[in-house]
């Protein structure tokens, strides 16, 4: 792994933008609307995830709670699909430059597994 990143949703991404740069002094790394990751100036894997609550954002249908970047993300989809884990959202590669899918952990818990293309 790489790295693992939380989520939140929030009804008010701007105030979030404002409390998560200005207040904490992370930097913004990704802002598309629908989704803004801040990054930590000491630790650059230290990051964050803001989910807007609107319905515009795609795949409103999974709530994800942690992203978790891995090196091989081909092989874990082979290893979600052996070992019968629950496949939320197939191997997709988005036009943001991830390929990624969704699986639920045990507890019920999305988490989005990708790697940069």
């Amino acid at each position: 792994m790489r790295r693992i990143v939380p989520n939140i949703y929030s009804n008010d991404i701007e105030k979030s933008k404002h409390f998560y740069t200005e207040f904490l002094g992370m930097d913004l790394a990704m802002d598309m609307d629908w989704i803004l990751t801040f990054v930590s100036k000491e630790n650059e894997t230290a990051q964050i995830s803001i989910f807007s609550n609107d319905n515009n954002k795609p795949l409103d249908n999974s709530a994800i709670f942690l992203s978790i970047e891995v090196s091989d993300v081909d092989n874990l989809y082979e290893r979600a699909k052996s070992q019968n884990i629950e496949i939320v959202y197939p191997i997709t590669n988005e036009n943001w430059g991830v390929k990624r899918f969704f699986v639920k952990d045990p507890n019920g818990i999305t988490i989005n597994l990708l790697t940069h293309t």
